[in-house]
């Protein structure tokens, strides 16, 4: 029987990226950011991805009520679509009143920024994919995200938008 005393490069290569996963902030411009919390009956996936679009042939979501969408075209030129998924019991919450605030850099105090929440869901993937949330402008930076529902108290979340 023969002992392997190196590891294979795939697998020294795999070990590294998962490492590198655990030790790096959460950046939104390098890939999607997704974290999860429970705040008492409800489990809250705040998701940071790129914008998403609303209108046209090739809207990507569906608002189903709430407030108006920020889309592509807007003045504030959005580049992220910050939104929170809700399941209760490991089902999808599709009726909710979600609050959504923010504030870049939390460590330095200022103002909480409470996003215009819209209830959505995906074209084409009906209500089973209902999520709250809007399109938003971020500049680089450290940012605090609070998310309550039914007037729960609120989930906290913490991530970084680079370059």
């Amino acid at each position: 029987m023969q002992t392997h005393t190196r590891l294979h490069p795939l697998i020294a290569g795999a070990m590294l990226l998962a490492l590198g996963a655990v030790a790096l902030p959460s950046v939104a411009s390098a890939h999607n950011i997704s974290e999860t919390a429970t705040v008492g009956r409800y489990t809250i996936t705040l998701k940071v991805l790129p914008a998403e679009s609303f209108t046209g042939f090739n809207a990507q979501m569906i608002p189903d009520s709430g407030a108006a969408p920020y889309l592509l075209n807007g003045d504030d030129g959005p580049n992220h679509h910050l939104v929170a998924f809700v399941t209760r019991n490991g089902k999808t919450v599709e009726h909710a009143r979600v609050a959504i605030s923010f504030i870049n850099d939390p460590a330095a105090g200022g103002q909480w920024t409470k996003l215009p929440v819209v209830r959505m869901h995906v074209a084409g993937r009906g209500l089973a994919t209902t999520h709250y949330g809007n399109n938003v402008a971020l500049s680089p930076g450290v940012y605090g995200v609070r998310v309550s529902v039914n007037g729960s108290a609120p989930a906290s979340f913490r991530f970084t938008v680079g370059r």
